[in-house]
This record gives C-alpha cells, sequence and structure tokens, in this order.
C-alpha cells in the first residue's frame, strides 16, 4: 500500500468516526422532550406546587432481557400512592391554593411495552389528565427539567416541592429506568439520573424550596453538595429503605392540603416527622413503619452557615481543608497511610448502606479518624479542621442537619445524617458503571475528597502487565459485563488445596472482598468499565510432576449479571518469548446466575468447550417480595453482610512470593540469553 493511500483510508477513517460522533448528538438530542402546555386558561399563583416525580417504570433487582416488568413493587407502591391521594388523603377544597401534580412513567403493558409516561392533576376525589408524554426515560436531565418547567409554567406558586420516588444509590443516582438505554453500556441497569444530572436540573429550572427523596441512599454528602444553591431544605435518608418509603407523600399532602400556609421550613419539618412516625402506609406485622433513616437539611447552609458572632462560616473551604490533610498525610507515606486509613475504613463500615454501595457515615468518620490523630503528621491540623466539621455537622437547628433520627438497632447506631463515598473494593467501581461520574461531582471540582479515596484504594490506571514473563498462559475474556467475573483454578490431587487466580474466592460469597492471586508470579488485570480481565499464568510457577502438567480449570461466573443474557468471548493463548505458541477462541453465551467451565491441558495445549456448572458463589441479591407476602421490599439492594479493606491495589496484582519468583525467572532467562 502506497504511503498516498494510506493517507487516504486514514482520512477516510476519520472523516467517518467525526460522523458517527456528529449522529450521535443528534441522537441525543432527540431524545429532549417536546414539552406540551396546559390547555387550561392560565392559572392564578397560588401557595404551593407540589411536583411527583414517580418512576414506577422500574425494577424490583435486575433488568433483564424480558420487557415485562409490570410487578415490580416499585409501580405497586406508587400506583397505591397517586391513587390513595385523590380517594383518601387530599382535603376537598384544598386545591384552591394546592396544585398537585404527578408525572408517572408506566411499566410494560401490552399496548405500551416500553412504558408510557402521563401527567395528572391530582385533587380530591378527581384528577385531570394534562398531557401524554409517552415513552419516557425518567433517568434523563431533560425529562425531571421538562417535567419542573411544565409545572412553574402552567401551575404557578409561591413555593415549590419536588419528590423523587424510585429506586436511589446515594452519589450514584436516582430513579432509574427499566426500559430506557444506558447511556455508556447497552448491558448495564437502564438509565438513571446522576446526581449532576439532577442538579443541572434544578439549577436550570430556579431550584425548589423542598425537596424530598423518597430513596434509598438519598441522604447522601455529594448530592446535597451539589444540590447547594438550587434546594433550599431536603428531606432523605443516608441509609437504605423499604418500600413503605414510597407511600411519604401521602403523609406530607394530607397534612399541607389541611393547612397550604405552611412555609417550606414546617412542611419540610412535616415531612421529616412523618418519615421518623408514618401514620399513611400499608400496615403489617413485620416491617417498622419508621424510615430506617432520615434528616431534614438546610442544604443552603453548605455554602454558607449563620454566625452569631463574626462573618458566615464557609462550610465546603472547611470540609476542603480537612480532606486536604487527609490527601497531604497519605502522601507522606503511602504504605504507612494506606494502612492507617485502611484500618480508620474497617472501624467505620456500618451494615445500614449496602456491602456494594461504598459508603459510610461521614460524621462516624470524623470521629474515628480524631481518634487516630496521635499517629498523624500533620495532628494539629486534622484535629482543628476534623473538630470544626463535626460541631457544623451537630443536629442543631443552627446548622446543616436541623433534625435526625434512625432506627433504634445495633446497625444504625452511628449513623449522624450524612453518608459519604469511600469505597474499599474495586466493586465501587464495578457497579456503578457510568465512566468519571464520580470525578464530575462538584464535590470532586471544589475539594481533594476524590484525591484521597482514589489515592487509597487507587482505581486500576492501566491494563498493561508491568513484568515480562518469558513463558506464560494467557487468559482473557470480554468485552463484557463488569460483573461477571473470572477465575483460574489449578485443583491437582497432590496439592493442599487448589490454586486460585481472581476476585474474592470462588467458593465464597460474592461479598467475600479481594483479590486472590494462588499462583507464584501470576498477574490479573481487570479494566472494570471497560469490560475486559485478562489473567497471565507463568508456566514455570505451574505445579508439575514427572507424570503430567496440570491442567487449567477457567471459572466464568455470571452470578452478579446485570443482564439476563450475554455473551462470553473467551481466549486462551501460550506464549514465549513474545511469539504465541497457541491460541485458541470461544464464544458461548451465560444466562443471568450461570457459571460456564472448561479446561485447558497445559501438556496438549488444547482445551474443552465451555459448558454449564454449578454455581459456586451466591448472587448478591435479595429477591423482593410482594406487599402481600411476609417480607417487605427494599427500595434498594441490600445486605448487611461486612466489607473489608482489602489494601492498596494496581491495574495488576501479583504476590510477593511470585514477585520474586517472576524476577528470578527474568535474571535467569537474560542470562542465559547472554551466553
Amino acid at each position: 500500500m502506497t504511503l498516498k493511500r494510506k493517507y487516504f483510508y486514514s482520512l477516510s477513517i476519520t472523516l467517518l468516526l467525526l460522523s458517527l460522533t456528529f449522529i450521535q448528538g443528534i441522537s441525543i438530542a432527540a431524545n429532549k422532550i417536546t414539552m406540551p402546555t396546559n390547555n387550561n386558561s392560565p392559572n392564578t399563583v397560588k401557595n404551593w406546587t407540589f411536583m411527583l416525580f414517580f418512576c414506577a417504570d422500574s425494577r424490583d433487582d435486575y433488568v433483564t432481557s424480558s420487557l415485562d416488568n409490570s410487578g415490580n413493587f416499585i409501580h405497586q407502591y406508587l400506583s397505591g400512592t397517586l391513587n390513595s391521594l385523590q380517594w383518601y388523603d387530599l382535603l376537598d377544597g384544598s386545591e384552591s391554593d394546592l396544585n398537585v401534580i404527578a408525572l408517572y412513567d408506566y411499566p410494560y403493558s401490552s399496548d405500551h411495552p416500553n412504558g408510557y409516561a402521563k401527567i395528572f392533576s391530582i385533587r380530591y376525589n378527581d384528577y385531570d389528565l394534562l398531557a401524554e408524554w409517552g415513552v419516557t426515560n425518567m433517568g434523563s436531565y431533560y425529562t425531571l427539567k421538562d417535567f419542573i418547567n411544565y409545572c412553574k409554567t402552567n401551575f404557578p406558586a409561591n413555593n415549590y416541592a419536588l419528590t423523587l420516588a424510585d429506586h436511589g444509590r446515594g452519589y450514584c443516582g436516582y430513579c432509574y429506568d427499566y426500559h430506557a438505554i444506558h447511556p455508556s453500556y447497552d448491558y448495564a441497569l437502564g438509565d438513571c439520573l446522576t446526581v449532576e444530572e439532577v442538579g443541572a436540573a434544578l439549577s436550570d429550572t430556579g431550584g425548589v424550596d423542598v425537596l424530598f427523596l423518597d430513596t434509598c441512599s438519598g441522604g447522601s454528602f455529594e448530592t446535597m453538595w451539589q444540590l447547594a444553591g438550587s434546594v433550599h431544605y431536603a428531606v432523605a435518608g443516608e441509609s437504605l429503605q423499604t418500600a413503605k418509603a414510597l407511600c411519604h407523600p401521602r403523609d406530607i399532602l394530607y397534612g399541607l392540603s389541611r393547612d397550604t400556609t405552611m412555609t417550606p421550613l414546617e412542611l419540610a419539618q412535616l415531612g421529616f416527622d412523618k418519615a421518623e412516625n408514618p401514620v399513611l402506609v400499608p400496615s403489617d406485622p413485620w416491617t417498622d413503619d419508621q424510615w430506617p433513616s432520615v434528616s431534614l437539611y438546610d442544604v443552603s447552609r453548605i455554602i454558607s452557615i449563620p454566625s452569631l458572632v463574626g462573618p458566615p462560616i464557609n462550610f465546603k473551604e472547611v470540609f476542603d481543608d480537612f480532606s486536604m490533610i487527609l490527601y497531604d498525610e497519605l502522601n507522606l507515606n503511602l504504605t504507612k497511610g494506606r494502612d492507617l486509613f485502611g484500618r480508620i475504613r474497617n472501624e467505620s463500615t456500618l451494615s445500614a448502606f449496602s456491602a456494594k454501595s461504598m459508603m459510610i457515615d461521614l460524621g462516624h468518620f470524623i470521629e474515628r479518624t480524631l481518634a487516630h490523630s496521635d499517629e498523624f503528621y500533620y495532628q494539629s491540623y486534622l484535629e482543628s479542621y476534623g473538630n470544626a466539621l463535626l460541631s457544623y455537622l451537630l443536629t442543631s437547628p443552627n446548622r446543616i442537619i436541623l433534625d435526625e433520627a434512625h432506627r433504634d438497632y445495633y446497625s444504625y447506631e452511628n449513623l449522624t445524617g450524612f453518608s459519604i463515598c469511600f469505597p474499599n473494593t474495586q466493586e465501587m467501581y464495578q457497579e456503578y458503571l457510568y465512566p468519571n461520574f464520580y470525578e464530575d461531582l462538584a464535590i470532586s471540582d471544589r475539594t481533594y475528597w476524590d484525591n484521597f479515596i482514589f489515592l487509597v484504594f487507587p482505581p486500576p490506571a492501566s491494563p498493561y502487565f508491568l513484568f515480562p514473563i518469558p513463558e506464560f498462559y494467557e487468559i482473557h475474556i470480554g468485552p463484557i459485563d463488569p460483573l461477571i467475573q473470572l477465575h483460574v483454578i489449578i485443583d491437582e490431587v497432590y496439592l493442599q488445596q487448589p490454586m486460585h487466580i481472581g476476585y474474592s474466592r470462588y467458593d465464597q460469597t460474592d461479598y467475600s472482598m479481594g483479590v486472590e492471586i494462588g499462583v507464584p508470579g501470576a498477574e490479573f488485570v481487570d479494566t472494570l468499565n471497560l469490560g475486559t480481565c485478562t489473567i497471565r499464568i507463568p508456566t514455570a510457577s505451574l505445579p508439575v510432576t514427572k507424570a503430567d502438567s496440570p491442567n487449567l480449570n477457567i471459572v466464568v461466573n455470571a452470578s452478579s449479571a446485570t443482564s439476563s443474557s450475554q455473551q462470553v468471548n473467551l481466549t486462551v493463548r501460550h506464549v514465549k518469548d513474545d511469539s504465541i505458541l497457541w491460541e485458541a477462541n470461544q464464544i458461548e453465551s451465560i444466562q443471568q446466575g450461570q457459571v460456564l467451565g472448561c479446561e485447558v491441558s497445559t501438556e496438549e495445549d488444547e482445551w474443552t468447550d465451555l459448558t454449564p456448572e454449578e454455581p459456586t458463589t451466591t448472587p448478591p441479591t435479595i429477591t423482593t417480595p410482594t406487599p402481600s407476602t411476609s417480607e417487605q421490599p427494599s427500595t434498594s439492594e441490600e445486605s448487611t453482610s461486612p466489607t473489608g479493606f482489602i489494601g492498596f491495589s494496581y491495574a495488576f496484582i501479583s504476590s510477593i512470593s511470585g514477585l520474586m519468583i517472576t524476577l528470578v525467572i527474568i535474571l535467569l532467562y537474560k542470562k542465559r540469553k547472554k551466553k
């Protein structure tokens, strides 16, 4: 091929990629909703407009290949709430000073297999169908922004309240639309409102006076930081919740419809009180009515806390100083610092949070950090900023957290009002599949917190192996859902226990955190969000006898998969001196919860077909019953399993003994080449 032709092909490919990018941009813009207007005459300004953002096109646990999600418990509860508001809760005549507007996204039906959204005006014993938005992505910034604009344009008021009701994952977002396409990965859960999108939608529409997050994990420090300036008061719980949180609007609107003169603070306080002591919720003997945790926040004070003496307190600046001290302390000595913060992270683990959420309670973490202050080089600065933060985070009418309550159980006793992200495993990067989602948050732009947590437990920075291996077997899978795990097991009769490479132990549950490198000199690379995983095993480290060489048992585990069916693209290579001696590939379907296995003969360089095996791990899900069963469902996946800090980790992970053996092999190999 001539140089001129190469240039022509390069230019053509470049133009093609640019055109695809342009088309994608048009496609994204086309998702914006054409906002319908109210056909009625302009409404008079009332005291309150209460907006209900009901995401009933949701899921129980996982998105599957079936479009039918009509039985999901979110829809069962929210439809009951919507009906009860008009039948039982709203006071007759309250519509004279109160607008109740609901955007309800229905799940699957035979007429609308991808869901269907409608806007209603709700009043005592009646409703108006205001608009039909059809197939709508409730996980889109445009949907939330257009709904708020629609309400403010057609139903102006002195005060505005907004409720988001669905699943919630704190710093990772809210309102998961089952039928929406994930913006980054087609195998992932449906699209959701990221914290950045919620903040932008509220900011771009002028904000609201009161926000109710009737979701799991709404009391997120990152969320409230993002919303400062767009929300005055917020009511949310930092822990997992039960499905009874979806009934919360009933109690709030019951009270507001009987006193439409409430101020925003009075309404927010009512919302807090009715989360702590609900009245209008389904009664059952198995689940407490009280929210597991709930807090009332004056979000405006994250920007500035009024001071009785002197100028206002810049809370964001104090937190930034505290996070910078943590980062500087860690940077002094990474080995010592990671050990120190690993111990503090373990002491801060609470079962009130999902094991996969990578959350801790902020106040509790600061307390545990101060308990170790004598181990800090910057002790005086740490104590100064840490104690100042604790005083500003105290529950007080003059602080950010105006009120806080939680269940009187052991798992909730150290909750203080805010959760915050602090990962202790790579699952932090696998579970929430939005590239750079944490780095894009306002708290990451303004403070050193993200620098600190990623330095304690860094995300893999490079998919490349760092040490050359003269001869090895390479096992590669992907691209595929990152929650599907790759394991290699060597189980020979003369071994005391199997040699294993992969996440956790292959015969334990998914909540056993960590990576196991059971073969000396082996290397493990997981690109996480990119969906590939590679294992390299030096042939010199394989256990052999005079009789034969061992077999490599490859296990592909889909117990935690986010889709019902995917294609496993598995490649095995035998490489020596940078030359491929043998290479083979298999592509096989794998179902959610299934385990596939095959065997590689290192003596003959051949392998068996991928075939189903009995699962050896337990999927990290809890079956969500319907309201008629003996257990109440949760609005998020829940686990009370303890988590552990597995120490520092890099893009490649190798055992110490294996590293030494690898170096010896390299030296011997180079010495032989010189001869």
